[in-house]
């Protein structure tokens, strides 16, 4: 596989901004929001190549500097090695992320050991994970002295290790497409690309190409034929119309399988604010579609969004057994439960509301249209429900193990590939993400908790939670977790500092925004333009709040929190 540094590093960080454009007639369609760094300056890493008399320190230091420029493929970072391991070493393999305070060169010739904090990870085809709690760098370097009597590196690990600063400054994360495996929803997936003079276009549509993270591979498709290359190698973009020219591949494609890859192409570039449209063509030909022109807008696959509907705006809380809307001043009751209730959350369409006992035993379930509560499921401590795009309703019930409610109403176990995070039966919370295909994750041991993000694999006899990894490394204790967007996991939760915090964590590139919360903080949800609330317990008030502008404001009294148009 080939990995995505390939282009030159660039010294920028930048972040880049969602809607591409704003149509001049009828609504206004939205595509997912990146916030932006609107500094346009590039400036490139230049690695300083060894110069005569360093050390064996000073060697395997100037190597892990010049690691930064990948020009002339690490050119000047082969300076650092000797003619045949020069020749020999392959640093496509994936990137290993340090924190640079804490990097130690220790040992003397002919092998110097670097260590340091491990942070996380980026693997050949972009993918960023985050590090473990603790997980250290190793690495050894073997060193000699040339016919010229200077020190190089001789023996060495495929790969590269860069600082956090390095990765910063050298790379772009952004959101890229897929679909379910019935190609009739987009799945979200991320990937880290290296400022580079071959443009971001480009390195996405190649992200596109090379096929979806392999954690997301069992259950997400790509729509372009197996081969499908860029016929030029690149994307121009022309007055803000990316041109996109696929290789003959796509010549035998059926109509659904060209609509599919076109909207991963659109929804994909769509995210990049030099791209107002994408001109997709195969081998110099227009590519051909149905009702669709020439030039497509994000507006022509709007329907595939997996966007939160930015009309879900009322606010409905809990108060005892009683649900109500609360919309400006005006407060209405919507349902009545048998007994109080702690959570309580609608489907897709909001037809049907999903609520769960104060004492956390009972999971009912309610038609919006009626307050007929039906027991669906029961358990000691059930967590809150999540749905997915089809209807299905999934819980933990903590030491008793993940549930699924189908659609018909049988109750069946899932089964969680938890690997070194933790068991089936410690997890603490279960969320489905938009898209319906990947889920977020609590695990607790009862003494430190882990977010971690996998996907759903189901088959007519089964459900499985597959490909979990942690997305976060200084969480210690959650309380609740929201998806504040398809890119980002917001946690009330607290660190080792034991201080009570909101943690809003990017699935693109692991960076993390703190963010203070009221006293008594319990649970965390989001409407449809992505503001946070939180409902907090302070003695015998119930309160929810909103976000704004850095801090809370109290907006209605109650517990819970979720939104209907």
């Amino acid at each position: 596989m080939r990995l995505k540094v390939t282009g030159g590093l660039l010294a920028l960080a930048l972040v880049l901004s969602g809607c591409a454009g704003i149509p001049k007639s009828s609504e206004v369609y939205f595509g997912e929001e990146i916030s932006e760094d609107t500094s346009a300056q590039f400036v490139r890493v230049i690695a300083r190549p060894p110069s005569d008399g360093m050390s064996p320190e000073e060697i395997v230091r100037g190597f892990l500097d010049a690691c930064a420029d990948p020009s002339e493929n690490y050119g000047i970072a082969r300076q650092y090695l000797e003619v045949e391991s020069a020749g020999n070493w392959n640093p496509l393999t994936g990137i290993e992320i340090y924190e640079a305070s804490s990097i130690d060169v220790a040992g003397e010739s002919p092998a110097l050991t670097v260590s340091a904090e491990k942070l996380g990870t980026i693997s050949d085809l972009g993918r960023y994970q985050s590090g473990d709690p603790g997980a250290q760098i190793s690495r050894t370097f073997e060193v000699a002295q040339d016919a010229g009597g200077q020190w190089r590196i001789t023996n060495l690990s495929d790969g590269i290790l860069l600082s956090s600063g390095d990765v910063d400054r050298s790379f772009r994360s952004f959101p890229i497409y897929f679909f379910n495996t019935e190609l009739t929803s987009l799945v979200t997936d991320n990937v880290l690309v290296p400022v580079s003079n071959s443009g971001a276009a480009t390195s996405l549509v190649k992200s596109l190409l090379d096929g979806p993270s392999p954690y997301l591979s069992p259950v997400a498709a790509s729509a372009f034929p197996v081969g499908t290359t860029l016929t030029y190698g690149s994307v121009p973009i022309t007055n803000g119309i990316a041109q996109v020219d696929l290789s003959n591949e796509i010549l035998g494609a059926d109509e659904k399988t060209r609509r599919a890859l076109s909207a991963q192409l659109v929804w994909t570039l769509n995210v990049l604010p030099n791209v107002s449209a994408v001109q997709i063509s195969v081998s110099g030909q227009p590519l051909a579609l149905s009702n669709i022109g020439a030039l497509q807008t994000i507006q022509d696959w709007q329907g595939l969004s997996t966007l939160p509907d930015p009309n879900l705006q009322i606010l409905n809380v809990i108060r005892n057994e009683e649900i109500y809307s609360a919309l400006n001043e005006l407060e209405t009751l919507k349902y009545t439960a048998p007994s109080p209730l702690v959570f309580a959350t609608p489907n897709l369409s909001g037809s049907q509301i999903a609520t769960v006992t104060a004492d956390r035993k009972s999971l009912q379930v309610t038609n919006s249209a009626e307050s007929d509560f039906k027991l669906v499921a029961q358990g000691d401590q059930i967590s809150k429900p999540t749905w997915d795009r089809d209807g299905n309703i999934y819980f933990s019930d903590f030491g008793q193990g993940v549930r699924e409610i189908t659609r018909d109403g049988s109750l069946r176990p899932v089964s969680v590939d938890a690997s070194t995070l933790g068991t089936n039966d410690q997890v603490k919370q279960v969320l489905v993400s938009s898209d319906g295909v990947r889920v977020a994750v609590v695990l607790s041991n009862g003494i430190q908790d882990v977010v971690a993000v996998g996907a759903v694999f189901k088959t007519d006899s089964e459900t499985r939670i597959i490909g979990l990894h942690r997305i976060e490394r200084s969480i210690t204790t959650v309380r609740d977790i929201v998806w504040s967007s398809p890119t980002s996991i917001a946690v009330i939760g607290s660190d080792e500092t034991k201080s009570e915090l909101v943690f809003d964590v990017s699935l693109l590139d692991g960076k993390t925004k703190l963010f203070s919360t009221p006293v008594g903080a319990q649970q965390i949800s989001v409407d449809g333009t992505g503001k946070l609330y939180i409902s907090a317990v302070d003695g015998t008030n119930q309160l929810v709040f909103q976000q704004s502008f850095g801090s809370w404001v109290q907006v209605a009294s109650g517990i819970g929190g979720f939104f209907s148009d």
